[in-house]
């Protein structure tokens, strides 16, 4: 049992006179306030006294206001202020909901007679092959509850956005090309996906986990194995490397998402030694979700199955026919997120009147109400992961282009991408940019398809 002394201590902001304001200084405060809230989302312990009394001030946003047009951080300053009252106000509240989806026990009768939490069936439907629809079943009938309850938060988060008089969107979403990308994605890429035959849940994650493609993968998947996978530590060395989460080994699909964690804890790394925070940290996490997309799809590359994998050419061709399919829907399950914010947003009656049509063309099956926003979650910042994925494909064909198929491998390659690491340049978000970058997307996957 560890002693109170070794406990790690809980920062406790009490009511006192606001200090007067200086950008740097308010910097500092908003760095401080984002890593407590951090290590309280780690630690599970309530987010609502979080930020010191100055910070949930109302003059401290018209301050900021105010300094627009005068000062070069105002504006970044002003943007993670609203991010992180956002997450201090629901923070407790979502990690309500993921203590139930732990805890909460459900009765199911197929495949089992039991009661089972909603992680249990999820967990039990992606190791179990075999069982895997009826545990989804169990899964969705048994889901209402979270549904109405993830409803009830994006209608609240809309009311405190109306409260602070900044639309979520300007703090979350880094473009309002995304969205209208999304859906042109998902036109363009039907065809493709219309060849995976997907149907039922089941069908999508069984084609998510790559199951098939098997060969070559490390016997255990660890935040070292998946750093291993990259190669060249290069890409690393010297930076304040935190650890990362990785899902159990259940098929390839597994280690493409661990590698992707690893691409944003990367990033997360190389933005640590940079400053101020508000400029060093990207407050929609674009430049931390496209590198880890750019990471996350090494595997779907031929170089990588031969050099990395170990595979023989007769093998590698079945390989990223599986990988290339759990690309194509991951792609299309993130378009999917994008619009379905949109539909949270817009409260019951927009959900129940649009959503079997967008979930039928995005996945394939009609997704029930009862389980949006539960079956597949929809966070403050989904428009940037999809971004950057597309993004990261764009990046990728002037890696190729510049260093070849084995661009993971070459010291300038690395070189090069860790220069862009340490002085990160604001991408462009048009509708021509994001249209081409998908284009690239699409159609590495059709060439593996």
């Amino acid at each position: 049992m560890r002693s109170p002394a070794s406990a790690p201590a809980r920062v406790v902001y009490t009511a006192s006179p606001m200090p007067e304001l200086e950008p740097l200084s308010f910097d500092r405060a908003l760095r401080a306030a984002a890593r407590e809230i951090e290590r309280r989302k780690k630690t599970g312990e309530p987010t609502e006294d979080a930020l010191p009394a100055f910070l949930n001030d109302e003059e401290t946003l018209h301050w900021l206001r105010e300094l627009q047009g005068k000062d070069p951080l105002a504006r970044s300053l002003e943007l993670w202020l609203l991010r992180l009252r956002e997450q201090v106000e629901f923070g407790t509240r979502r990690a309500e909901l993921a203590r139930d989806h732990r805890s909460e026990p459900h009765p199911i009768a197929e495949p089992e007679q039991a009661r089972r939490t909603l992680s249990e069936l999820m967990r039990l439907s992606l190791s179990r092959p075999r069982e895997r629809a009826a545990y989804l079943r169990g899964y969705f009938a048994s889901s209402a509850r979270t549904a109405e309850r993830i409803l009830r938060l994006w209608e609240e988060r809309q009311l405190f956005a109306e409260r602070l008089r900044a639309p979520l969107a300007s703090f979350e979403i880094a473009s309002d090309a995304i969205s209208s990308s999304a859906r042109t994605f998902l036109v363009n890429s039907r065809a493709a996906f219309e060849t995976l035959g997907v149907r039922e849940p089941s069908q999508l994650l069984t084609t998510l986990l790559a199951e098939s493609a098997s060969e070559g993968w490390p016997a255990r998947l660890s935040q070292r194995t998946t750093l291993d996978l990259l190669g060249d530590p290069a890409l690393f060395h010297g930076l304040p490397l935190r650890s990362f989460a990785v899902p159990e080994a259940r098929g390839a699909g597994s280690f493409l998402l661990a590698l992707s964690s690893a691409g944003r804890a990367i990033a997360d790394a190389a933005s640590a030694l940079r400053s101020p925070f508000v400029l060093r940290t990207d407050v929609f996490d674009l430049q931390r979700h496209t590198v880890g997309a750019l990471f996350g799809a090494l595997p779907l590359s031929p170089a990588f199955a031969t050099r990395r994998l170990g595979l023989g050419p007769s093998r590698v061709r079945d390989q990223q026919r599986a990988l290339a399919q759990s690309a194509l829907v991951e792609l299309r399950v993130a378009a999917f997120r994008v619009l379905l914010r949109e539909l949270l947003l817009g409260g019951k009656r927009l959900l129940q009147r649009e959503l079997p049509e967008l979930s039928d063309g995005a996945l394939g099956f009609e997704l029930p109400e009862s389980a949006a926003g539960v079956f597949i979650r929809v966070r403050p910042r989904d428009h940037q992961r999809f971004a950057g994925a597309l993004l990261a494909a764009s990046r990728r064909e002037t890696l190729l282009h510049t260093h070849d198929d084995d661009w993971f491998r070459n010291p300038r390659a690395i070189a090069e991408l860790r220069a862009e690491l340490s002085e990160p340049v604001a991408p462009a978000l048009d509708e021509t940019t994001l249209s081409q970058a998908a284009n690239y997307a699409l159609e590495r996957i059709q060439a593996s398809l």
